[in-house]
């Protein structure tokens, strides 16, 4: 399956919040960092689980909206919106996701908080 396609059905086990749809995605030596400082979020297919359950079920509004979607063979890159978000907060995303085997192996995000006066610039 190609790269875009598996990160289109994986945002949206994200948003429909089903836990074990969304780890079925991943690949067993999944890893998520924030990008700039390299903060591991989570690390192994257990510890997803339980960043992700948390996540799911404190934020029943949690939904991400994709703007933009670059493919490179298997690394995909996405601009995102994520409304909902820890404490109901609005963040704009970039994602980068590197895949292996059609599996997410890696997830890096460079976030910040959009702010009420902040104006989200989208290119179509």
């Amino acid at each position: 399956m190609k790269a875009g396609k598996i990160i289109h059905r994986f945002m949206a086990a994200y948003n429909e919040r089903d836990l074990e749809k969304f780890i079925g995605f991943m690949h067993p030596e999944f890893t998520s960092y924030l990008f700039e400082s390299q903060h591991c979020l989570c690390s192994g297919i257990e510890d997803a689980r339980a960043v992700y359950r948390k996540r799911f079920s404190e934020n029943k509004e949690l939904f991400v909206t994709t703007f933009n979607r670059m493919v490179n063979d298997n690394i995909v890159v996405e601009s995102q919106v994520i409304e909902g978000f820890d404490n109901g907060k609005t963040i704009h995303a970039i994602a980068i996701f590197e895949l292996q085997n059609d599996k997410v192996k890696r997830a890096s995000f460079v976030r910040r908080e959009i702010l009420a006066a902040d104006k989200l610039s989208v290119l179509v």
